[in-house]
């Protein structure tokens, strides 16, 4: 990570290349797990079974085809977002240690997603991208949270980064909140689980974009 930040008094690190990848990767599977989960574009892969008390899986192809590109994005993005929450050392305070905890609670979600992608196990796939997409946005709310609060006075960097956060925090709750709406009360069109998914896929990019153009300047800094 790259510390170095002319701007503030204490630097806020940037998050490196590998970290800027991941981001950027894991943006575009959450987009592609929006348009396959929530669109269906091959037909119906699962079956609630109300006499059961749980989902049958129709197609084990279309299951993991429909999730496994959510369960990796889960992962890519909890990873980079655990990533930049350590780098956090020169923001102290409670919060951005909450938002590491939370982070760890969206990898071990993420973790259960993925065994119900090895085990065919709908309810262990849907929990854990469920609950793993809340933690995540959660802790990303937090880490935002936490530098605008311990930073108030900063450069425009910690602006960006803190409302960045905080934004995409909000889009990952949204996942989890919109599901209920779509499946169970049957209030929305699938469409804007969808979207919801694009828009918070398109925010990782994004935040990887700026962090990219921000190094740049920073090395044209150090240069002159």
């Amino acid at each position: 990570m790259d510390t170095r930040d002319h701007g503030d008094a204490q630097p806020v690190p940037l998050p490196g290349l590998a970290i800027r990848l991941i981001m950027a990767f894991g943006g575009a599977l959450w987009a592609a797990y929006g348009y396959y989960r929530f669109m269906t574009p091959y037909g119906r892969d699962v079956l609630w079974r109300e006499d059961l008390g749980y989902s049958l899986i129709l197609s084990h192809g279309l299951f993991i085809l429909y999730n496994l590109p959510g369960v990796l994005a889960l992962l890519a993005t909890t990873w980079a977002a655990l990533s930049c929450a350590t780098a956090l050392r020169s923001v102290p305070g409670k919060l951005r240690t909450g938002s590491q905890v939370l982070l760890v609670f969206a990898a071990v979600f993420g973790l259960t997603a993925m065994a119900g992608q090895l085990g065919q196990i709908d309810a262990l796939t849907t929990g854990g991208l469920s609950f793993g997409a809340l933690f995540l946005g959660l802790g990303l709310f937090s880490a935002g949270l936490s530098v605008a609060r311990e930073k108030p006075s900063s450069s425009r960097l910690s602006t960006m980064i803190s409302s960045g956060l905080m934004l995409l925090g909000g889009a990952g709750v949204m996942i989890l909140l919109l599901r209920p709406l779509m499946f169970a009360l049957q209030m929305l069109p699938m469409a804007f689980g969808a979207a919801a998914c694009v828009v918070f896929g398109l925010g990782w990019i994004l935040l990887a974009l700026a962090s990219r153009a921000e190094a740049k300047r920073r090395a044209a800094d150090v240069v002159l």
